[in-house]
């Protein structure tokens, strides 16, 4: 397993995001959380063909704070089944590692 990851998760509004954003940046479980949006998501759920504006929120860490990650997400977001995905970082700039590190480190 890799030490970094990145979780992607999309929210119905960019209040949700920042709020999102905000509680894994203010608790140390990401170094950084970035927002794009609004994007257009077409899906199927419950049967149904959907379009929905939303925002992406692409959240930096470690990948020992995975689960809570995940669990601090399902939490706060208003979706019944969030898009909650977890990617292995395979490659990195040593400086940026560096970075991340600190920022997920109570001393920072």
């Amino acid at each position: 397993m890799t030490e970094f990851i990145e979780v992607t998760t999309t929210t119905s509004s960019r209040s949700e995001a920042r709020q999102i954003a905000h509680d894994l940046v203010s608790n140390r479980l990401a170094a950084c959380v970035q927002l794009t949006g609004p994007i257009e998501s077409i899906y199927r759920w419950q049967g149904e063909l959907c379009e929905a504006t939303e925002y992406r929120c692409t959240i930096k860490s470690t990948a020992s704070r995975a689960s809570q990650i995940v669990d601090a997400i399902q939490r706060q977001h208003s979706y019944e089944t969030p898009e909650i995905l977890v990617t292995a970082i395979f490659d990195i700039a040593p400086d940026y590692a560096q970075w991340l590190k600190s920022q997920l480190s109570d001393d920072a």
